[in-house]
């Protein structure tokens, strides 16, 4: 089944903003979580977020590598931007010290490469609170580390805000997410491992982040399979009072794109590194559709003050296994919760 990945979409959506805005506050960031078909590793966000305040001096750039039996390299940076320019000149470039992600072209291909120094720690570490974090990771980083993954976009683009959604995400943000197919290599201190995998990228641009003061979590899902079939979700865990704050999904099935609502959303309820039941059923205008999945890598963030008084709750981005009629592969996901 041939699916066509970029409609009669304006290629520059997925270009990047060539010059620094006018807004000090305006955002753009490009992420990706990947994974490996064989399950032996998972790079669950790889991120490089640009504010207009710092667009010309800084970015920072987030690479969180892991395995199932919890071993965990990270790096977190602040670094000088790259050129937003590719060799033909066209503004496909977001990147900044040793992380670079690359429209090669729009809504079709994209290349991350990363060459520098992670922070090795565990799963079990961060849940504790022992692990590196923050200023701490640079002085910790003296792992080697070399990635290299060409991305085959395998889905449509899913724009939030299009797929009939309850409540609303981040006013301003113009943000879509894609399913790909990856391939590359990961060296680490220069074994270098070649594979072949699935993953998820986020591409958004404007808008101002929320200042979490009406944040009570949230459960993001996705992942594609053989068949061709996919799906994509994102709850935001409804307010005290049961308002709805956004909800949001789809489902691929026969080349068609259903709206999508997750029934039993598999909340965060504790802070497991591996193996806890995260099924869920998404319930579209052509009946339910039931995917069983438990988690299989998991890195862990501590709470964290966001502005004065308000924080964000513990984090889990991790890879999941998931199962549906029969077909297993592995895909992303991403919670919080006030514990």
């Amino acid at each position: 089944m041939t699916i066509d990945t970029k409609g009669n979409l304006d290629p520059k959506i997925d270009e990047v903003t060539p010059e620094a805005p006018s807004s000090p506050e305006h955002r753009e960031g490009a992420s990706m979580w990947i994974w490996d078909d064989a399950g032996r590793f998972g790079l669950p966000r790889i991120a490089v977020e640009a504010l207009g305040a710092t667009w010309e001096t800084s970015r920072t750039t987030t690479l969180n590598f892991g395995e199932p039996d919890g071993r965990l390299l990270l790096s977190w940076d602040a670094a000088p931007p790259h050129p937003a320019t590719d060799e033909a000149g066209r503004p496909r470039v977001l990147g900044a010290g040793a992380l670079k992600l690359q429209c090669v072209e729009p809504f079709e291909q994209w290349r991350l490469t990363f060459d520098g120094k992670a922070a090795e720690t565990s799963a079990n570490d961060m849940i504790a609170g022992r692990g590196p974090s923050g200023a701490e990771l640079g002085d910790a980083a003296n792992v080697s580390l070399a990635i290299e993954i060409e991305a085959q976009m395998v889905a449509p683009p899913w724009f939030q805000g299009t797929q009939n959604p309850e409540g609303q995400f981040v006013v301003g943000e113009h943000r879509f997410e894609q399913l790909f197919t990856a391939n590359g290599t990961v060296s680490i201190d220069g074994a270098t491992t070649p594979f072949d995998g699935g993953g998820l990228r986020i591409h958004r641009k404007g808008g101002n982040r929320s200042d979490y003061s009406d944040w009570y979590g949230h459960s993001w899902q996705s992942a594609k399979f053989p068949s061709g079939r996919a799906f994509g979700y994102i709850h935001y865990r409804p307010r005290p009072d049961g308002s709805v704050k956004y909800h949001e999904g789809w489902v691929l099935d026969g080349g068609e794109v259903l709206p999508a609502r997750v029934v039993e959303t598999p909340w965060m309820k504790a802070l497991e590194p591996r193996g806890e039941e995260v099924s869920f059923t998404l319930r579209t205008p052509k009946g339910d559709y039931r995917i069983e999945s438990e988690t299989h890598l998991s890195t862990f963030f501590a709470e964290r003050e966001m502005s004065p008084g308000v924080t964000f709750p513990p984090l889990q981005q991790g890879i999941a296994r998931y199962r549906w009629d029969g077909e297993e592969v592995y895909g992303m996901i991403e919670r919080s919760a006030r514990l």
